[in-house]
């Protein structure tokens, strides 16, 4: 176990200045996907665990999508040139409005940046979602950013820290926006060497399943940070081999407008998620600290999906792939809440996104074969 968190706040890295003037919002196309080649886990106590080889398919889990920064990836109103109701990686659901809605026509995978001239390698970003997945783990990971070295034929090992707290400040006023909140822990994964070339658009799908996750807020409202860093070697076996990237951000997408709980929903809709406008990035200068108000932003930029923020992904493993009450088994409460939701759509007045289990935007027979094909799941453990 050693103390990498520690060494990250303390030493403020060694790391080269961006900053935000000047910056402009750009979009990038498809991402380019990275494979981890090792994980390690970041407990309470701040220390990481052992290494471990990342291998892919290493334990089979069924998922479930509790907090969401990659919208829109599918839908009927995003059709993919092949035909498979999606239109490229990442996978997510919709929380931009309501699917279907022609001023939202912004169907591919492309996501904001703010280009080579902007270096934001740690920053700090609320999230809200369902009360039901408090305190579990995120045992899947998706997660998005911009990497920039000193043009082509130039590169650096590549990694990525995210770790998650109870609580943020979203009014600028302490210089660390998690100072009153817990912190819970997270994961260090490497993906090791990569080209600059000068710039690219990259994400990652990190399965945890059957590891340490990421632990995530007790009553599913908090904080996380992500930090993008590199190391030296093959083999970072020590925090003082972790400094901040040359250059780098997250790729910037949105959660929805969409108010938490929703009007007149007192469970709150299942798998829809949430974040506040403000973000911190560490931009004034890039140096591993967050300075107050300089380097608190206010993310609304008044277009869909608004406000922006780091995309990142959390799933939960899920036992009961039925499960829509989120109690650990599927049983006729959950059955209750399906047909309820039966044939609505998102915009509907019943729309209920929790009985939506193949994240399709509908509620109909495809949904009813998942429920029942689970059903009694959990009942009397």
């Amino acid at each position: 176990m050693r103390e990498l968190f520690a060494c990250l706040s303390v030493v403020g890295l060694c790391v080269s200045a961006g900053l935000a003037d000047g910056a402009r919002l750009q979009k990038l196309g498809l991402a380019k996907q990275v494979l981890p080649t090792k994980i390690g886990h970041l407990g309470p106590d701040q220390t990481v665990s052992e290494w471990v080889e990342y291998v892919v398919g290493r334990q089979e889990c069924d998922w479930r999508l509790i907090f969401d920064c990659f919208e829109p990836d599918v839908g009927d109103h995003c059709p993919a040139p092949n035909g498979d109701g999606y239109d490229g990686e990442p996978i997510g659901f919709g929380t931009c409005s309501y699917w279907g809605e022609p001023e939202y026509d912004d169907c591919d995978s492309q996501r904001w940046c703010l280009g080579n001239d902007w270096c934001n390698m740690y920053c700090s970003n609320d999230m809200q979602f369902d009360p039901a997945y408090g305190g579990k783990s995120a045992e899947r990971i998706e997660v998005a950013w911009y990497w920039y070295v000193d043009g082509p034929g130039s590169g650096e090992n590549m990694a990525l820290l995210t770790e998650t707290f109870e609580d943020f400040d979203d009014t600028c006023e302490e210089g660390d926006p998690n100072h009153q909140g817990e912190f819970l822990g997270g994961v260090l994964v490497t993906f090791g060497f990569y080209n600059g070339d000068p710039g690219g658009y990259y994400y990652a799908d990190i399965d945890l399943c059957g590891l340490e996750g990421v632990p995530l807020p007790a009553d599913g409202a908090g904080s996380y940070n992500i930090w993008l860093l590199t190391y030296v070697g093959d083999n970072p076996d020590y925090p003082e081999d972790f400094s901040l990237a040359t250059c780098a951000q997250p790729m910037l997408w949105g959660t929805g407008d969409a108010e938490w709980p929703p009007p007149g929903d007192d469970v709150g809709r299942g798998r829809m998620s949430h974040q506040g406008p403000m973000q911190w990035d560490d931009d004034y200068p890039s140096d591993g600290w967050h300075t107050a108000p300089d380097e608190c932003y206010d993310y609304t930029y008044s277009f869909c999906p608004d406000p922006l923020g780091a995309t990142l992904c959390f799933w939960v493993a899920v036992e009961c792939v039925g499960d829509i009450d989120g109690d650990d088994d599927t049983d006729e409460t959950d059955l209750g809440i399906f047909l309820a939701a039966w044939d609505s759509s998102a915009g509907d007045p019943n729309w209920d996104s929790r009985p939506d289990l193949n994240f399709d935007g509908h509620v109909d027979q495809a949904d009813l074969g998942i429920l029942l094909a689970n059903w009694g799941c959990g009942v009397g453990k």
